[in-house]
């Protein structure tokens, strides 16, 4: 499936990682001792109105830098705890989810992305391996902390880039650095606009990760399972 490709690019969130064991339960566990008293559940439902409301890390538009992605951030959680008429010392919590998300211990490989090999059978043939996620500054570390980043040629992380998917910049720029032509390079995502129509628009090869088995082919390349891809 991989084997014409000279580069190849994977999304993060939902296809490498996942949060462990919910973005509800970290910020509840951590806002305890803020006076917080909701359930994990419904912060959870919550946080996902407030992302989709604010637009994701796509708002951030071609801004960059720590100090945009750390106010984006700092309005979300904000906004989120709004619900329950605001934290404590507000700011001494934001500061400790902030670093939070920086740790393994809150991050999960996905099962099928180690036990398929493929970033080492990839990496030994000597394909250009790249990150192009919609993330902040923090996915370096996150990366780092995962045993990840040693597979990757180059890490793009919108925020720092000021261009998310599916913004053609971003895969430009991936391009641009792995040196490779359009069609000899393949994006692997979980997001059917920013993933796959994202990296088509420029002419890049796509496949979608589909672990709940959500979509239907319409012409797409569709894998459950980090195991289909070789």
């Amino acid at each position: 499936m991989l084997s014409k490709y000279k580069a190849v690019f994977f999304d993060v969130g939902g296809t490498l990682l996942r949060v462990e064991p919910s973005v509800g339960d970290v910020y509840a566990t951590y806002a305890r001792s803020f006076g917080f008293k909701g359930s994990a559940k419904e912060l959870n439902q919550i946080f996902q109105r407030e992302w989709t409301d604010l637009g994701g890390m796509e708002s951030l538009g071609n801004s960059s830098g720590k100090e945009a992605e750390r106010s984006f951030w700092k309005r979300l959680v904000y906004q989120v705890f709004e619900h329950y008429g605001g934290l404590e010392n507000f700011e001494d919590y934001f500061e400790i989810i902030y670093e939070a998300f920086t740790r393994k211990d809150h991050w999960h490989v996905f099962d099928d992305v180690i036990s398929s090999g493929i970033l080492n059978k990839l990496k030994n043939r000597g394909v250009t391996l790249g990150v192009v996620s919609n993330f902040d500054s923090r996915l370096h570390t996150i990366l780092e902390s995962t045993g990840l980043a040693q597979y990757f040629d180059f890490i793009l992380a919108s925020a720092e880039v000021g261009s998310a998917k599916p913004d053609k910049n971003i895969f430009n720029e991936a391009i641009s650095k792995s040196g490779v032509s359009y069609s000899e390079a393949c994006h692997i995502g979980d997001d059917l606009l920013a993933d796959i129509h994202g990296a088509n628009s420029v002419g890049i090869d796509a496949i979608l990760v589909d672990r709940n088995q959500k979509h239907k082919k319409n012409g797409l390349t569709i894998v459950n399972s980090f195991q289909e891809l070789s």
